[in-house]
């Protein structure tokens, strides 16, 4: 039986931190937070500083189950980043703006889709190795995420495929496409990691 002396720490990213980040947030929380050793949190790169989510997000949330209590937007500071083990983007212009700030954080910050599609094409035998490695899912991420950051090394650069769109004072359907771009690859993941 292993020990998990620290947290593994996810960080979700967006812009403004009220509409996708929290999305991610709360979504991984509801999928992984109960897990032993799992802490998520979210920032904005230009932060609506101590605002709710969005209440469009925040009814797509609710209606999926996750909880939306106790939300405030906070900004993105570079100490999140280096005390984060992933940090998972909305876009690919999130992940230039982070590694602008923080360089040395490029093994570790992805856009959510594109870490789900890298981790999706992994070597399936490398792949169940990392997964058989650990019995805690934040062990298995700790396992797979160096042969997500290798697979993305080797593999196309990401596109606009990897993007959420933003729904930020959009209609309706634009907020269902974002939290649908949200959900999709963080219920793989769950499927994933759970096995």
């Amino acid at each position: 039986m292993e020990a998990m002396t620290e947290t593994y720490t996810l960080l979700a990213v967006c812009t403004g931190n009220i509409c996708r980040s929290p999305a991610m947030d709360r979504l991984l929380a509801h999928e992984l937070g109960s897990e032993p050793g799992i802490t998520v949190g979210s920032a904005g790169t230009h932060a609506h500083v101590g605002d709710d989510m969005e209440a469009q997000m925040k009814d797509r949330l609710v209606e999926y189950g996750a909880d939306t209590e106790n939300f405030e937007a906070q900004q993105l500071e570079p100490a999140l980043v280096r005390s984060a083990d992933l940090v998972l983007t909305a876009t690919r212009g999130h992940v230039r703006d982070i590694l602008a700030d923080v360089p040395e954080s490029g093994q570790k910050v992805f856009t959510l889709r594109e870490f789900v599609r890298l981790l999706d094409s992994l070597d399936p035998t490398a792949r169940a190795e990392a997964l058989e490695s650990s019995q805690t899912v934040a062990g298995k991420l700790a396992a797979l995420l160096p042969l997500v950051a290798d697979q993305r090394d080797q593999t196309q650069s990401p596109t606009a495929q990897d993007d959420v769109v933003d729904p930020y004072m959009m209609p309706e359907d634009v907020f269902d496409e974002s939290f649908a771009q949200v959900r999709e690859p963080i219920t793989t993941l769950r499927e994933t990691l759970r096995g």
